[in-house]
């Protein structure tokens, strides 16, 4: 994943509000918070909804009417944790290749981002689809940024043209997400340039 700066759960972009009484901003940023907060704490499994609703000040009834299940709940306090993924500058495969990576590192190991993460991905063995979901939703669009620049050097003459690119980004990440998941301490600057030039060096045309 891209790294960013993390924001606060705000209005959902989930299920649109019902006819009647209008909904509270105020309540439904509560209620995602809470989700996120517990979500770090208990992960999925262990999130009910009456612990959110204690948690946020709310009435059970109130979270079910906006959403109808805990996993619509879960996806989007999710998505209210969502790092920014700008395109990266441009100026060499490398230089974006290192930004998009140093941002993915800052969002793992800063904040509320990682822990809920590193939650997601334990809870992942029992529910497999939720994390697939969300691997999809959240995860996907991070990936296909840096597959984009791995082109970008294809078309350049930088890299070969024979790889596997989904191969490339997993060999680039898996190092930040390895770290973050086994409570190691985060990477330095210089370990994220060295994964990037070690991938980078057999990629080169003629390699």
């Amino acid at each position: 994943m891209s790294a960013g700066t993390e924001r606060r759960p705000g209005r959902p972009s989930g299920p649109a509000a019902r006819p009647g009484r209008p909904r509270s901003p105020a309540a439904d940023e509560a209620i995602l918070d809470a989700t996120v907060e517990l979500l770090g704490e208990l992960g999925f499994l262990g999130l009910s909804i009456e612990a959110v609703a204690a948690r946020a000040g709310v009435a059970k009834t109130t979270i079910y009417r906006r959403w109808p299940t805990k996993d619509d709940l879960l996806m989007d306090a999710v998505a209210c944790l969502k790092q920014s993924h700008p395109e990266p500058p441009g100026e060499s495969v490398r230089d974006d290749l290192i930004y998009m990576l140093t941002r993915m590192h800052d969002a793992w190991f800063e904040g509320r981002f990682g822990r809920v993460m590193a939650r997601l991905a334990a809870d992942g063995l029992e529910r497999p689809d939720l994390y697939r979901e969300g691997r999809e939703r959240f995860v996907a669009p991070r990936r296909a940024s840096m597959r984009r620049v791995i082109d970008r050097g294809i078309e350049q003459g930088r890299i070969r043209g024979d790889i596997d690119k989904e191969w490339v980004v997993s060999l680039l990440v898996a190092p930040i997400i390895s770290a973050a998941l086994t409570h190691q301490d985060a990477l330095p600057k210089r370990q994220i340039e060295f994964i990037v030039d070690i991938v980078l060096a057999g990629l080169r045309p003629g390699g």
